[in-house]
C-alpha cells in the first residue's frame, strides 16, 4: 500500500511539534502580557506620585490665593467706604455756599476742583480694585476646577494601576502554571 502523506508516525510527530509550537507561542504571549502589565503598573505609579505632588502644591496655592482674595476684598471694601465718605463730605461742603464762595475768592476754586479730582481718582481705584477682585475670583475658580480635574485623573490612574497589578499577577501566575503544565510537551529529538 502506498501512503501519500508519509508515514503515520511522521504525521503524528509533526502534529505534536505544531501543537508544542502553538503552546510555546501562547506562553510567550502570556509572558509578554505579564511584562506589559508590570510596565504599565510602574509607569502609572510614577505618574500617580507626580500627580499627587502637583495636587499638594495646587492645594497650597489655592489656600494662598484664597487668603489673597480675601485680603483684596477687604481692601476693596475699605476703599469703597473711604470713597463714599469722601463723596459725602464733598457733597456736604458743596451745599455750604459760604465755603464755595470762600474757595472761589481765596483759592480760585482750587479746593473743590482738587476734591473732585480726588473723588474721580478714588472711583478709578475702586473700579480697578473691583476688576482685580473679579480676575482673582476667576483665577481661583479656574484653579479649583483644575485641581478637581487633577484629583479625578489621579483616581483614574490609581484604578488603572490596580488593574495593571491584577493583570500582572494573573498573567504571571498563568504563565507559571502553563509553563509547568506544558513543560513535558516540548519537542524532543530522538536522533
Amino acid at each position: 500500500m502506498v501512503e501519500r502523506y508519509g508515514s503515520s508516525g511522521d504525521h503524528s510527530q509533526k502534529s505534536i511539534e505544531g501543537n508544542a509550537m502553538r503552546k510555546m507561542l501562547a506562553l510567550l504571549f502570556i509572558i509578554l502580557l505579564a511584562l506589559a502589565s508590570v510596565t504599565g503598573y510602574l509607569f502609572l505609579h510614577g505618574e500617580i506620585y507626580a500627580g499627587e505632588k502637583l495636587i499638594a502644591e495646587g492645594q497650597e496655592q489655592i489656600v494662598r490665593e484664597t487668603a489673597n482674595l480675601k485680603d483684596g476684598k477687604a481692601r476693596l471694601e475699605a476703599g469703597k467706604l473711604k470713597a463714599a465718605k469722601g463723596k459725602k463730605r464733598y457733597g456736604e461742603a458743596y451745599k455750604n455756599k459760604l465755603l464755595v464762595l470762600a474757595d472761589k475768592l481765596f483759592r480760585g476754586g482750587k479746593g473743590f476742583r482738587d476734591a473732585r479730582e480726588k473723588i474721580a481718582d478714588g472711583d478709578e481705584r475702586v473700579a480697578r480694585g473691583e476688576e482685580k477682585v473679579s480676575v482673582g475670583e476667576g483665577r481661583l475658580y479656574a484653579g479649583e476646577l483644575k485641581l478637581r480635574q487633577g484629583i479625578e485623573k489621579v483616581r483614574q490612574a490609581k484604578r488603572a494601576r490596580l488593574a495593571c497589578a491584577l493583570g500582572a499577577i494573573f498573567f504571571t501566575s498563568l504563565s507559571i502554571v502553563l509553563g509547568f503544565r506544558w513543560s513535558n510537551v516540548t519537542p524532543r529529538s530522538d536522533a
